[in-house]
């Protein structure tokens, strides 16, 4: 990971612009990353610019310091077209493809020649990229982006600090899931001596959701389905159930799936949401040994062993029976 540090210092030297994104969907680890990295960057002297396939969710909007472009924002064609970028950064995206309609377009954004840079901590990273900073045994890619600060020269400010803090709080489940460990709580420390505050980005993230969250989550529990004697929870929710339970405010399920492997006995917990008339998103969660990554992967996502998603094509039922078999298999 070092040379590709050194690689990346080396390349930004050179670098007039530079594009950075995330993952579709985005959560807390790839908002935090890619705002965190943006103003390490801009700190080293570099024009960066973040650019989503997929809004900021409400619940992070407290952590944009400044405006994040979608692809077809007018002033992003208009400065694109006046300065191409010279490099471009992919943080938190297992594969190119991640990035969603930024992966398809960011060519005619970019120089000729220009490097693509992977900046990464999922195992099951494809290694695209000209340059790859890569580190699985970190539990965030906001840990990584610690990393480029340090190798610049950067002091991370309380407004990065914040956002890191952010990446790493939510990508070890507030320190409680597997990938917790002495690296990630180190990073947390140096955040929050950098000026984090622990309390208000718990209290912003956990403890502020609008009502209609709780309305469906209650919804969720009342209608859940076990599967293999107990050990598979599974929650669903239909495009009319979203738009009746949110249609006075912005969508909010982040986190929900995690309240599946709450349920005593179950091993595997699945939110299935529809998100189109006949697609689909899972997102998959492991109390135990079993590798949701894996059954994500079976359905061309990804993720990490005891947090994953993937998108499905299908009627409801039928979309809901597959997954069901494939998890149930997994227990075998």
């Amino acid at each position: 990971m070092l040379e590709g540090l050194n690689t990346f210092r080396d390349a930004l030297a050179k670098a007039g612009r530079v594009l950075l994104s995330t993952h579709v969907n985005p959560d807390g680890d790839a908002v935090g990353s890619l705002l965190g990295l943006r103003r390490v960057l801009r700190a080293y002297g570099v024009e960066a610019t973040a650019v989503l396939a997929d809004p900021v969710p409400v619940k992070y909007i407290f952590l944009v310091d400044e405006p994040v472009f979608g692809p077809g924002d007018e002033e992003l064609a208009r400065s694109t077209a006046a300065a191409p970028f010279d490099l471009v950064v992919f943080i938190d995206a297992s594969e190119r493809e991640r990035v969603g309609e930024v992966a398809e377009r960011f060519p005619q954004w970019s120089r000729p020649g220009a490097l693509l840079v992977n900046i990464d901590h999922h195992i099951g990273n494809t290694g695209f990229g000209d340059i790859v900073i890569l580190d699985p045994e970190r539990a965030s890619s906001g840990e990584l982006v610690l990393e480029v600060a340090d190798v610049l020269g950067v002091t991370v400010d309380p407004v990065t600090a914040r956002q890191l803090y952010t990446a790493v709080l939510t990508d070890t489940g507030r320190f409680q899931f597997s990938n917790t460990n002495e690296a990630c709580l180190r990073a947390a420390g140096r955040l929050v001596t950098a000026g984090a505050d622990p309390q208000t980005i718990a209290e912003r993230i956990y403890f502020e959701r609008p009502a209609a969250f709780y309305r469906l989550l209650g919804h969720l529990f009342e209608h859940m389905t076990l599967h293999a004697e107990g050990r598979i929870c599974v929650f669903r929710v239909s495009l009319d159930e979203t738009a009746a339970f949110f249609r006075d405010g912005p969508y909010d399920s982040e986190g929900i799936v995690d309240f599946t492997v709450q349920v005593e006995g179950v091993e595997i917990g699945a939110f299935l949401r529809q998100t189109g008339e006949k697609t689909f998103r899972a997102s998959l969660r492991s109390r135990g040994e079993i590798n949701v990554r894996a059954i994500a992967e079976t359905f061309g996502g990804g993720g990490h062993e005891k947090a994953a998603g993937c998108t499905l094509e299908g009627e409801m039922s039928e979309v809901l029976g597959r997954l069901i078999d494939t998890m149930t298999r997994s227990l075998a």
